[in-house]
């Protein structure tokens, strides 16, 4: 779903921090932080309970 250019990410029901894949597939959050991948932008997201959209793929 889009928001203004956001993409919400898929963190699947994810209501845990669980171990993410240490892939490279960079993502700019919305809080104008890169992210390797999108499953660390969704653990960085529930740590702080904050709500990061994806602004854009690759870095900031």
């Amino acid at each position: 779903s889009q928001k203004g250019g956001c993409f919400r990410p898929t963190c699947s029901g994810m209501s845990e921090i669980l171990a993410c894949p240490m892939n490279m597939a960079p993502v700019c959050g919305t809080d104008e932080n890169t992210y390797a991948n999108e499953c660390l932008l969704c653990v960085q997201s529930l740590k702080t309970k904050t709500n990061i959209l994806i602004k854009k793929d690759g870095s900031c």
